[in-house]
């Protein structure tokens, strides 16, 4: 992987490391320590309702492919094993691994997988909206006519207002903060 710039967004180039993202459960795992931050294998085991044993293969198979590592160990408490994430914010595309058929197709199953996995919150979302989050939610569908250029563009303007965000401090005011999956999707196609 390399560094993807200011904001702790990496740009993927491993098929190992895209292969360990096209498990929907690894994937789970990887929303939950980016929303949680750091923590321990029974507390991500329960917070998901998966196996513990389950959990601690795919944090196996997410390390060995360097998207998750081991965090500081509490002085308090050294029974359990920490893990976190190595960077909060991924990239990559099919495209980039158009000579490379293995890898092409591993990128394809990761972006499919996530592409579930937004579709999948978007609409337990739209089955459980409350106020005032259901007027607060936003959605947006507009049809453009660009160049690929332009669509990187319009891409790299998205990527840079969401991470506009997510480096904010954060004020420390009482308000009510909750996990929001903020996500863009921008490709050619037709109505």
């Amino acid at each position: 992987m390399q560094d993807g710039g200011p904001g702790d967004v990496r740009t993927i180039d491993e098929v190992r490391a895209l292969a360990a993202l096209a498990h929907p459960d690894r994937a789970r795992l990887m929303d939950a320590l980016a929303v949680d931050g750091p923590s321990t294998t029974g507390a991500l085991a329960s917070s998901l309702g998966v196996a513990t044993g389950s959990v601690s293969h795919h944090l196996r198979v997410l390390t060995d492919a360097g998207l998750v590592e081991r965090a500081p160990q509490d002085p308090a408490d050294r029974r359990e094993r920490r893990w976190k994430l190595v960077s909060r914010g991924m990239r990559w595309s099919a495209g980039q691994f158009r000579d490379r058929p293995a890898a092409e197709s591993a990128a394809t199953a990761a972006e499919a997988v996530m592409l579930g996995r937004q579709v999948e919150h978007a609409r337990a979302f739209l089955g459980s909206a409350e106020p005032p989050w259901d007027d607060a939610a936003v959605s947006a569908h507009t049809w453009l006519r660009l160049s690929a250029d332009e669509l990187t563009e319009l891409g790299r303007q998205l990527e840079e207002l969401l991470l506009g965000w997510r480096r904010r401090e954060i004020p420390d005011d009482g308000a009510d903060r909750r996990p929001v999956l903020a996500f863009a999707r921008a490709f050619p196609s037709r109505p």
